[in-house]
Formats: C-alpha cells, sequence, structure tokens
C-alpha cells in the first residue's frame, strides 16, 4: 500500500514510524527540509521536501497512485485543501487532520465529493487508530472498549465470505476464529443463537481473532 503522509510534526513523523514498520510504501513530506532531516535512517521510508498544498508538489511524490493520502499538518485548513487537491489527482482515501468540531458534526464530517475524510486527531492515539485500520483494513467499524482491553469489530458480509449459510455452533471452537457476538441484518439487529447463520450483506459483529483475514470475513 502507497501512504502518502503530509506534515512532519510530531504526529506526522510518528504515524510514519508506525506504518513503516507495517510494510508499507511509505513517503513523509514537509516543505520544512530541517524537520525531515531529524528522521532516523533505521526507518523504512522515504522523505520528499514539497509543500501538500502545491499540485507540483504533490505530483512529485506521486499522489496520483497513492492507496492513502494522509494530511496531518498543524493548520487544517491546509490539510483540508491538501487532501481535497490529493483527491482530484487521483489519491484513493484522504483523512485530514482537523481541530474544528464544527467539521465533526455527522451533516459535515465528510465530504464524499471532495473525497476527504475529516477526523479529530489527539496526537498519538490518531496515529494508532490509523495503523490499526491499515492492519484490518476489510474492517467495516472498530470499537475499543476498557483502553482497549476489549475490542470489537464489524464486517459486511460478501459474496466471498467462507462463512456464509454455516450454523454459528459449526463455526466456535478453539480452532476457529468466528466468535460472532451480534448480527445486523436489514434495520434489525440479532443476538445470535447456535443454529443461526450468516447471511449475504448481514453486517456480523466479533472480536477479532490473529487467525481472522479478510480473505475469510469480508
Amino acid at each position: 500500500m502507497k501512504i502518502i503522509i503530509a506534515g512532519a510534526g510530531a504526529v506526522g513523523t510518528h504515524l510514519a514510524k508506525l506504518l513503516s514498520r507495517e510494510k508499507q510504501d511509505i513517503i513523509l513530506m514537509d516543505d520544512n527540509e530541517e524537520k525531515l532531516s531529524t528522521l532516523n535512517s533505521n526507518f523504512d521510508l522515504m522523505t520528499a521536501t514539497a509543500s501538500p498544498t502545491s499540485i507540483k508538489g504533490l505530483k512529485e511524490v506521486g499522489v496520483g497512485e497513492a492507496d492513502l493520502f494522509i494530511a496531518v499538518t498543524p493548520d487544517e485548513s491546509r490539510n483540508m485543501t491538501a487532501c481535497m487537491l490529493a483527491n482530484n489527482l487521483g489519491a484513493q482515501k484522504t483523512v485530514a487532520r482537523i481541530d474544528n468540531y464544527e467539521y465533526l458534526l455527522p451533516k459535515t464530517r465528510n465530504f464524499p465529493e471532495a473525497g476527504c475524510r475529516f477526523t479529530h486527531l489527539p496526537e498519538m492515539l490518531a496515529a494508532k487508530e490509523i495503523v490499526s485500520s491499515i492492519r484490518m483494513s476489510w474492517v467495516r467499524q472498530w470499537w475499543e472498549f476498557c483502553g482497549g482491553a476489549l475490542i470489537l469489530i464489524g464486517t459486511k458480509m460478501r459474496e466471498k465470505a467462507e462463512i456464509l449459510n454455516i450454523p454459528l455452533h459449526e463455526l466456535g471452537g478453539p480452532e476457529l476464529p468466528y466468535h460472532v457476538v451480534a448480527i445486523k441484518r436489514g434495520s434489525e439487529t440479532l443476538i445470535p443463537r447456535g443454529d443461526d447463520t450468516i447471511k449475504l450483506h448481514d453486517i456480523v459483529y466479533l472480536p477479532p481473532h490473529e487467525n481472522t483475514s479478510p480473505t475469510s470475513a469480508k
């Protein structure tokens, strides 16, 4: 996955280092060359001295081939502009760091026509959330409880899901990763029993397991 991070401040640098450990193709860009020069050479990532709001700069880092563009400079207006430009230039997904509560309201949180998702990013928590979403990109929803002691994910069942139309009592067990706690079918939420089955397009809620993978549950 090619990921471009705009902004080599505390969040951008920390996020770039985390993602570099995930074997992603990372480019960290900033118009301040001094910020980029402080990065430890031990990290597997590239740096580029360019402005995230410059069309020329975005093209130079190959934003058109980016799977994900993340703007985390201290200026939320700049982040929004950078994401909109990146989207127009071909980036698949964009995320902007914002601090204005107004943009977090349901009606304004996402602007699909601009291809930009606005996220309130409180420093290191933001980096952790983005890394988690990349590790499990097939997950539709993700919740953490009790400081991460309990995690619940939700994923929509597609045609290739291997667990369709199988009674749940056949999916549970020490060697099988599926322990379904709830199923959303249309407007109805079901608390499943052992003889219930998962249907196409259901949204299934379950705790993640190290053996759960996109090939088996998306």
